[in-house]
């Protein structure tokens, strides 16, 4: 009987999506594990966080942009999100490097752990902090730092500014990239990307903007921003 109803929840999840849990946040709106087409995909609001379209957005970038990573490099994620973009680089692009997840809603790292069991990966260090405040007190240096910060379909404009993304900058290793995913779905969003990228030219040593239409009407554009080695 249970395999039955599985089966059936399986089979309806390509017409309708299925609400397997939900998380009550005070930092996002409610948290929801859903099972959509066949997967299971981390959502709040009215956007996907992890696991679903965003997943494929990373995904695609990733492969017109390989990271270039030694076993020793390390990587930081702000805004870890489920853990869409660990479980790239470390289950579909085989990298080994250490990953340092940064996230600051509770709720969204126990669905990480609880539905997509994210602790199965090694090498993978989770803390729960702002990560304005970590990038501020950090002083450590990353070979690739991930900046995917969002409350619903907004990143917080202090992840915008010029400070911030200068101090991201001095976290980098020489060689070190930054990846930027600003999701343009209207026109205040757009300009918003335009601003962005020109902080980033301001900033960087070279600047790439990889824009991934997942889903046409408003993608994902990825800003990239490296320094010399």
């Amino acid at each position: 009987m249970s395999f039955a109803k599985d089966a059936f929840t399986y089979l309806s999840s390509f017409t309708g999506e299925h609400i397997i849990a939900r998380y009550p946040s005070t930092l996002n709106p409610e948290i929801e594990v859903a099972l959509v087409n066949g997967r299971y995909q981390l959502n709040a609001g009215s956007v996907n966080y992890s696991y679903g379209p965003l997943h494929d957005a990373f995904r695609r970038y990733f492969r017109k942009d390989p990271p270039l990573l030694k076993e020793t490099d390390e990587t930081l994620i702000l805004g870890f999100g489920g853990g869409s973009v660990a479980v790239i680089l470390r289950e579909e692009l085989l990298l080994n490097a250490p990953i340092t997840g940064v996230e600051a809603d509770t709720e969204m790292l126990h669905a990480a752990r609880e539905h997509f069991n994210i602790e199965r990966l090694a090498k993978l260090t989770l803390v729960e902090e702002d990560a304005l405040h970590y990038v501020e007190q950090c002083t450590r240096q990353w070979a690739l730092i991930v900046i995917d910060i969002y409350i619903d379909a907004s990143v917080p404009p202090m992840f915008e500014t010029e400070s911030f993304i200068e101090k991201v900058k001095q976290l980098l290793l020489p060689g070190g990239k930054v990846v930027f995913n600003k999701f343009a779905g209207n026109e205040a969003a757009e300009n918003e990307r335009i601003a962005l990228e020109t902080i980033f030219k301001q900033t960087f040593d070279k600047v790439q903007t990889f824009k991934i239409p997942v889903n046409k009407k408003a993608p994902n554009y990825m800003i990239t921003g490296s320094v010399a080695p």
